[in-house]
């Protein structure tokens, strides 16, 4: 019966030190080909992206200057006015049905574009808490382009009329809030 107990002991400790072996190979300190391969292949794939950066709105062709936003779960998009036929109060009940909207981007240019309603969604903003419309639009940015949900809203009085959410960004994009590349590219799409 000891020998065993030995045996078991010893097949419980080998065990363990599998177990711990594979986390401390899979930790970010700790150096492995594999978690090196994996993070390489991972990071060549992606582009770098800083915290502005120029979006098309396919559609439309518009461009707009967005705020790179990995805070934000959806992309948000400037919306001058709108219009929802045989509209509802309950925007919930709206959902569905088209909606015709007038977007304006940092130049001043604007285009009506109609979608349907795809959700509602309650977001919280600095001001407290807005309940907004949810569209699918296309977009392209640095090549990359997604049509993602998108949140309408009035952004007249915010710097960009666009943020740029994860819901663009995942598995595209790395976020450098270093970068001035796209400040650059700003001033020159501005003509300065």
């Amino acid at each position: 019966r000891a020998d065993a107990y030995k045996l078991l002991a010893g097949i419980s400790a080998a065990a363990v030190l599998v177990v711990i072996s594979q986390q401390w190979a899979s930790s970010p300190l700790v150096p492995s080909s594999s978690v090196v391969e994996r993070s390489a292949t991972s990071d060549a794939a992606a582009q770098v992206i800083g915290p502005i950066a120029v979006v098309r709105e396919i559609e439309s062709e518009l461009d707009f200057r967005a705020r790179v936003d990995t805070g934000a779960k959806t992309c948000s998009l400037h919306v001058a006015e709108w219009t929802v036929d045989d509209t509802d109060a309950a925007m919930t009940a709206n959902i569905g049905e088209p909606i015709q909207f007038r977007t304006e981007n940092h130049a001043s240019e604007s285009a009506w574009v109609e979608r349907l309603i795809d959700d509602v969604r309650t977001v919280l903003t600095s001001a407290g808490a807005e309940t907004r419309y949810l569209v699918p639009m296309k977009f392209i940015c640095q090549g990359v382009e997604r049509e993602v949900l998108v949140s309408l809203n009035d952004r007249s009085r915010m710097k960009f009329p666009m943020l740029l959410g994860r819901n663009f960004l995942a598995g595209e994009f790395l976020v450098d809030v270093a970068s001035d590349r796209t400040e650059k590219q700003m001033l020159a799409y501005d003509g300065r």
